[in-house]
Order: structure tokens, then sequence, then C-alpha cells
């Protein structure tokens, strides 16, 4: 015990003197969580609220163009500006600029065309030896009603995608009210049957919008939800370099032999280096999730909800600092330089980091690397945290990724204890 101790003392002091040290696991994942938080948490607003600026121009003037504004200007995704006496080229204009991110041009006569196309397709279902030409057909309404839509060049897909379903969807739903209209008129002229108004025919279907997890769960994914747990993950990940490189300053200066001379096993040791940094991991989970519950509503953002899953977090939490530790000691004791550690550490935690969706989320991967992002302990720690904050899952639900975590780590110290003694050896 008196070694451990010593060796846990000694660790903290040569940690607390290394001041880039940290900074690297402190202040840098701050600074992460605050920037990558605030950059993604624009997108996730104009997602949720779509407040997608558009500019209309309707010459139609008549009821397909008077409904189908209102229908844009009432749905909670588009921001309408609707000015009058603009030119159809001032449209373009202000698009190609950037003031807009969609433009919208109703052509003029569109009502007289939808009615007089959807006549013809009445007429065309009746016999005409036996009941004549029931409209009149004027040639100047003949043609083709025209909606033209111009997109800023960097609109996503996905928003071109949402105005081309809200246009169609109230464009049905005026096509449905004029064939009512006609229908009702042919009714009364032919049978002398005047059919009674009626409501409109939309929202005859309810979409009933829930996230599927326990339904007393009021918790919202949001940027908050990804990126506290994700650069957390990525934050206790980075021990590696301060411990890998501490492992390899021992050795290289002489330290490590002379430990071995004090009585005791070499597994107190590296238990003293793992429990010294073990704590420190513990320290980073902490101060991430002070960060996310209380300072990130400070600049706007949603307050970071753990729900109920208390214990199943702090169960994942420790599997992960484990795994970390495990893979700090083996790059330690394979490395056989400090800048050979640090860069080696560095770039293969952004690397299982990058495909473990801590830069960009899974759900965004292409099915290549959502199979890859399998093999990334960093993964396996972020799924659990989402099953967590956002599924509500318990500990029987994440268990199976705490033991891969804790497998990860029994796998990186036993092969760090087994080229360890093939070293001494040879």
């Amino acid at each position: 015990m008196t070694k451990l101790s010593a060796t846990i003392i000694k660790e903290t002091l040569l940690l607390a003197r290394d001041r880039a040290g940290l900074a690297m696991l402190f202040i840098m994942p701050v600074a992460l969580v605050l920037i990558m938080t605030l950059l993604q948490d624009s997108t996730f607003k104009q997602l949720e609220e779509k407040n997608i600026p558009v500019l209309i121009i309707n010459h139609d003037a008549d009821t397909f163009g008077i409904n189908i504004v209102d229908g844009l200007k009432n749905a909670a995704i588009f921001n309408v500006s609707d000015i009058k006496g603009i030119t159809d080229s001032d449209l373009i204009s202000q698009v190609e600029q950037g003031n807009y991110l969609i433009g919208i041009i109703i052509r003029g006569n569109s009502t007289n065309q939808i009615k007089q196309s959807i006549k013809k397709k009445i007429q065309s279902q009746f016999p005409v030896e036996e009941v004549g030409n029931l409209f009149k057909f004027d040639s100047a309404n003949s043609g083709q009603p025209k909606i033209e839509i111009y997109f800023d060049p960097i609109l996503k897909s996905s928003y071109k995608q949402s105005i081309l379903g809200a246009l169609k969807q109230f464009s049905a739903m005026v096509e449905a009210k004029l064939m009512f209209e006609i229908y009702s008129g042919l009714f009364e002229e032919l049978i002398d049957v005047k059919l009674k108004p009626t409501d409109s025919f939309s929202n005859l279907v309810f979409f009933d919008e829930k996230y599927a997890s326990d339904s007393n769960n009021s918790i919202i994914p949001n940027s908050v939800q990804h990126n506290v747990p994700a650069w957390t993950i990525f934050a206790m990940f980075f021990i590696v370099i301060p411990l890998a490189s501490n492992i390899i300053k021992e050795r290289q200066s002489g330290v490590s032999a002379r430990l071995k001379t004090i009585p005791g096993s070499n597994f107190t040791t590296v238990a003293g280096k793992a429990i010294t940094y073990f704590m420190v991991g513990l320290l980073q989970a902490v101060t991430m999730l002070i960060i996310g519950i209380w300072l990130l509503p400070v600049f706007g953002l949603p307050s970071l909800q753990i729900g109920n899953g208390g214990l199943a977090l702090l169960l994942v939490t420790i599997a992960i600092i484990l795994a970390a530790t495990g893979y700090g000691i083996l790059i330690g004791t394979i490395a056989t330089s400090e800048q050979q550690s640090s860069i080696f550490g560095s770039v293969s935690v952004v690397i299982l980091a990058a495909i473990g969706g801590v830069w960009v989320p899974q759900f965004m991967m292409s099915d290549l690397m959502v199979s890859l992002s399998n093999i990334s302990p960093l993964s396996w720690g972020l799924n659990a945290y989402y099953d967590i904050l956002l599924r509500n899952f318990g500990i029987s639900e994440v268990i199976i990724y705490v033991s891969l975590l804790i497998g990860f780590f029994i796998v990186c110290v036993g092969i760090a204890a087994y080229y360890n003694k093939y070293r001494r050896v040879n």
C-alpha cells in the first residue's frame, strides 16, 4: 500500500507540473464543447424550427395562388416574404445574392388552367354521345399551370425536398377544392341537386409524432445531448498522451528500473498510474457534465438532461476511463520515445473519434463507415451515453458496451504486460 500511495502521489505531482498536459486534458475539451455545440446548435435550430427564408411572387392572384401563399405563410417551416412590386428578375437576383434561400414564382392564370384541366378530365369520364359537352373550354386557359422555384446554390437537398413537398401538398389541397366546386356545379346542372358546402378535405389523417423512447421521457435530442458526451469521451481518451509520456520518461531516465528495486510487485506501480489517471478522467467527466448542465445555457443553448440514468451513466463513465487508461498504458509500453507516443497517441485517438461518431454523428455516416465505427471504443462509449441520455436506458441495456470497454482495457493491459515481459527477456 505504501508503494501504491507513493506512486499515486508521484503521478499526481508530475501531472500537476505539466501545465500543457493539464490544458490539453481540461481546457481543450471545454473549448471544443462550447465551439462545436454553438456551431451545431444553429444547424439544429434551423432544422428544428425550419425557419427557411422564402421570397414569393404570385402572378395568379386567384384561388390557386392565394392558397399556395397562405399555406406557406401558415407553415412553421418557412419564413415567407410576399413583397409587392418586385419583378421576376429581382426575385432571381435576391436568391443569387443569398438574401433568400428559395424564390417562388406562381405564373398567372394558373387557377383557370387548373379548372380547365379538371373539366377535361371530368368530361372524359362521360360518353359524349349521351351527355354531349358538359363544359365550355377556352383556348386562353389551355396549358399546364406552372410554379417556378429558384434555389440558392448552397441550399441542402433536405431543404429542397421540404419546399417541394409543401408545394405539392398545398397544390393537391387546392386541386381537391376546385374539383369539388366543379362537381358541385355539374350535379346541380344535371340533376338539380345542390351539394352542401363542406370543409376542406385536408387533415383527414392525424400524424402523431413521438420519440421512440419511454413515454415518460421528455428528453429531446439536440446539439448539447450529442456534443457533451462526445467530447467528454474524446477528452478522457486524450489522457493516453500524458500517461504514455510519463511511462516512457520513467523508462528512459532509469526511474522505472529504480522503482523495481523497491519491495512489492510491479503491478502496484502500474495500478498507481491507472488510479491517478482514472481520477483525472472522472474529474474530466464531472467537469463536462457541469458545463453541459449549467454553463451551456448561459450561451443560449439547451441544458444537458441526464434523466434517471445516473447509476448507468456512472458505470459507463468508469468503463470509458478504464479503456482510455488501458490504451495509454499500452502505448507507453510499446512506444520507444516520447515523441513517438505523443504522435501516435494523438493521431490514433483522433482517428478513433472520427470513425466513432464524435466528429460526425453515426446517422450521417455511410453504411461502410457505420460498420467501421463498431471497432472504435469511443463509439461504444458514445452509443452507451446515447442510450442513457436519449433513450432513458438503464444498466441492463448498456451492459454490452460496458463489457466491451472493460474487455478493451483488459486486452490493452494484457498486451502491455506481455510486451514488457518479452522486452525484459530479450
